[in-house]
């Protein structure tokens, strides 16, 4: 039988003044070539196995039990041996993809920077022929590799980020939620991607996600966590056949009422004139590009970036509105013209009937007491 690539034995792990164990008794194998979906809700215990994996953690963290690799403890590396397992044996991509990123370099130089401190032996312009290479496998144009990760959208730096990990073409990848800010058509581009590499490089997956639907389509075996234990692992057959553990049954019923029956929950169609709470009219928010000192002075037009053009909606009492749309295509930018945190370039936003736009920064401060935002990356603002 052939020895597992990756092995994790008996591992328990509690954080410093914790004493729980945020991971509890764990143990499973991956095996070269295979994709393993890594389930459970929030604060089980996922994220903290890939970074036990990849010896993340705090120092003062409280560890027992074994990671191998290829039968040797992970735990009992030195730090060359460490360095080179991280990037070149084991990549991990992490939720947050800024938390991978450096804001004060651009993208070309973060992937020169991965290849030549684990390839020294490798010309600048061989890394940047390699580097490119992958960048395009994750859809990132050359045109961008000299712009910074604050001029990317979320999904783009996630892109990046995925980029970075195959670079040093790893034999496991430890996936930490990867797709989460992207929109679903790239996400699933992202996965198909990811998985035809791991097909074509007998790469090991390791995807850590609460989305069993998407596990189910893209992985070959599941292990399903609650409170910090492994509490059912299985094939992807027999646990969308069969499934054991309670929790394990609440997550299924969950995910096929998500792609259930379409006729159930159509929108009511609204008969009453009742008054919007928000109303969006022909809404605008143009940017203009500068370009440099010749093209500023030769362009006869400025290029104009047309983030959000001519929108109309309406938004009553007690209604829920869905906006949809991919990565870039302006979803963010109309929340922010909403919210006047940037002055539309024309259009008007009424709420409770008064026109937003016209308020000045003192008076849009009081108004911002009934509207407020929940951000696409957690941290602690609050809009004033």
């Amino acid at each position: 039988m052939t020895e597992p690539l990756f092995c994790v034995e008996n591992l328990r792990v509690s954080y410093p003044g914790s004493n729980d164990w945020a991971v509890d008794d764990v143990s499973f194998a991956l095996n070269r070539g295979e994709k393993l979906g890594l389930i459970g809700e929030s604060g089980c215990g996922k994220s903290t196995i890939g970074r036990a994996a990849m010896r993340l953690l705090s120092p003062a963290s409280r560890l027992s039990g074994k990671i191998k690799y290829k039968g040797e403890s992970v735990f009992d590396f030195n730090p060359t041996q460490l360095r080179q397992f991280r990037g070149e044996v084991v990549a991990l991509v992490f939720q947050d993809p800024m938390t991978r990123l450096d804001p004060l370099m651009t993208i070309g130089e973060h992937c020169i920077e991965t290849l030549r401190a684990h390839q020294p032996q490798l010309s600048r312009r061989q890394a940047k022929e390699k580097a490119l290479e992958t960048l395009e496998k994750v859809k990132i144009p050359v045109n961008r590799w000299g712009q910074y990760p604050h001029e990317f959208s979320g999904g783009m730096r996630q892109r990046v980020a995925i980029a970075l990990a195959l670079l040093l073409n790893p034999k496991a990848i430890v996936a930490d939620e990867p797709t989460t800010s992207l929109d679903v058509t790239v996400a699933s581009e992202i996965l198909q991607e990811l998985t035809r590499l791991c097909d074509e490089h007998e790469m090991a997956l390791l995807l850590i996600s609460h989305d069993l639907a998407m596990v189910g389509e893209y992985c070959d075996r599941i292990a399903v966590m609650y409170r910090g234990k492994i509490v059912e692992t299985g094939s992807i057959k027999s646990i969308f056949k069969a499934p054991q553990h309670e929790y394990t049954q609440l997550l299924l019923k969950a995910a096929l009422h998500l792609h259930g029956e379409e006729s159930e929950g159509l929108p009511e169609t609204r008969e009453n004139k009742q008054t919007p709470l928000l109303k969006v009219k022909a809404l605008k928010q143009h940017y203009t590009l500068e370009g440099n000192l010749l093209e500023q002075w030769f362009s006869k037009e400025k290029k104009v970036i047309k983030a959000v053009d001519e929108i109309d909606f309406e938004l009553y009492s007690g209604e829920i509105l869905g906006l949809v749309g991919e990565s870039g295509c302006g979803k963010s930018t109309l929340s922010r013209t909403i919210l006047q945190l940037i002055r539309p370039t024309s259009g008007t936003v009424e709420f409770q009937g008064e026109d937003l736009t016209q308020l000045s920064p003192e008076q849009m401060r009081q108004k911002r007491r009934h509207l407020q935002w929940c951000f696409k990356i957690p941290m602690l603002v609050s809009i004033r």
